[in-house]
């Protein structure tokens, strides 16, 4: 609109000069050499000039757009007090089964990112959105339709990092964070696909994010999160690389691939076993990172309380504490279950979501994934079995009554098999 007007000023100008140039030609009597001579230098300097001003109108409408398209005032990205919002997150993609989540999901990103990204300030608030949503990604992945999730995945990121080099090539400077952010939901995506196909023996982008330019809590708290995920799980492929499993079965909260690591960890060369207590020591300092910039975000807290419970754990069982410094695995468990515990009574009660909901189940299921694996761990290593509060249910080693316990004989008829998987195998232990 604004190159449009210029065009039209422009013409008005050209039309006033031709009328001025076609008056001035008429009215001169051009007696003498002299009259010729000073009426073409003077048409002359006026041409000049008028060439002058479009150069000078150019480069000034030019500057003035690379300003109005690179500039970030007032983005969310570095709004450090924005907080993601639950209520929205369900609104705009929990009332549906998996694939309607997934399709309103990508929908919404790619209109975000291909048709409303026109301006930096545009782009880098749909970036947060993005980043936003991160916090259920892990749920589209699991379905049976991941491969197309995948393929849909990597057609956003290289429209994403395509508008990235578009704005970086016109202008630096106050784009880093945009930059910084785009490595950041690179990261996250690529580590979920690998996590999606079983291949734990990851790589990720993750660590070269300048993590410290992120200023929301709300990136921050991914990426800490996630830089967590990542050097845990660089931990769990070199004890499964270690340690000889009874099966192809690669849970390492399995019962029975527990017991063996509990049985054969002294049998972990002392400089491996060095390296994976680098990386659960990394791993922890992430995700305590992570539970600060959270803020007790509702959405986050559950996630990352039971992420730094099961480092926590995998840290004492293979490196030395002697004076406590891991902290308690079980305190950390519960409180991740208890938080997990209240999301869940927000969604139920405050979002009221369709008892469809596939997101709903993918909560519902964290919740009982967490109190599923306490259980197993605690059955492995042949310890009471507490509730959430501390207090004592099923005494060691005779665990016959969590047969009736609801945790393990609710008939679970949602998306997400390991729960099913989990309670058979206590079951079949159980009633031997």
């Amino acid at each position: 609109m604004a190159r449009t007007k210029l065009y039209i000023t422009y013409g008005v100008i050209l039309v006033i000069f031709i009328i001025s140039v076609y008056a001035a030609f008429t009215v001169n009597p051009f007696d003498t050499a002299k009259d010729r001579v000073d009426f073409i230098v003077t048409i002359t300097s006026l041409i000049i000039s008028l060439l002058a001003f479009i150069v000078a109108m150019n480069t000034y409408v030019s500057i003035d757009n690379v300003n109005r398209v690179t500039q970030l005032n007032g983005n969310i990205l570095e709004d450090e007090n924005y907080k993601t919002s639950l209520p929205a997150i369900f609104y705009d993609y929990g009332q549906g089964d998996s694939t309607k989540s997934k399709d309103e999901i990508f929908d919404k990103l790619e209109l975000k990112f291909i048709k409303e990204s026109k301006t930096a300030i545009n782009f880098a608030n749909n970036l947060q959105d993005f980043i936003e949503v991160l916090v259920i990604f892990p749920a589209l992945f699991s379905n049976h339709e991941s491969n197309e999730t995948i393929r849909r995945m990597d057609r956003l990121i290289t429209t994403i990092e395509e508008k990235r080099d578009n704005f970086l090539s016109i202008g630096t400077g106050n784009l880093r964070l945009i930059e910084e952010t785009v490595k950041l939901i690179k990261g996250v995506t690529d580590y979920q696909k690998l996590i999606s196909k079983q291949d734990f023996n990851v790589e990720s982008d993750l660590i070269k994010v300048r993590g410290t330019m992120l200023k929301n809590s709300v990136s921050q708290t991914v990426y800490y999160n996630y830089l967590g995920l990542f050097y845990n799980k660089k931990a769990m492929y070199l004890i499964g690389q270690h340690i000889k499993l009874n099966s192809d079965n690669t849970d390492l909260f399995d019962i029975e691939n527990h017991r063996q690591l509990i049985v054969h960890k002294h049998k972990i060369d002392s400089g491996v076993l060095d390296t994976i207590s680098i990386y659960l020591q990394e791993s922890k300092n992430a995700f305590e990172h992570a539970i600060k910039c959270s803020q007790n975000d509702t959405m986050w807290e559950g996630f990352i309380k039971y992420n730094n419970a099961r480092t926590t754990y995998f840290l004492k069982l293979l490196s030395p504490d002697e004076k406590g410094e891991h902290g308690d695995w079980q305190e950390l468990m519960d409180d991740a279950i208890l938080a997990r515990m209240k999301l869940n009574t927000l969604i139920e009660d405050v979002i009221k979501t369709s008892n469809n909901s596939y997101l709903k189940d993918y909560f519902i299921y964290q919740e009982y994934i967490a109190r599923l694996v306490k259980i197993n761990i605690l059955i492995a290593r042949k310890e009471d079995i507490t509730d959430f509060r501390g207090n004592v249910l099923y005494k060691a080693p005779e665990y016959k009554k969590l047969l009736k316990d609801s945790i393990i004989n609710f008939p679970y008829e949602g998306n997400f098999t390991r729960i099913v998987e989990y309670q058979d195998k206590i079951r079949k232990l159980l009633e031997v």
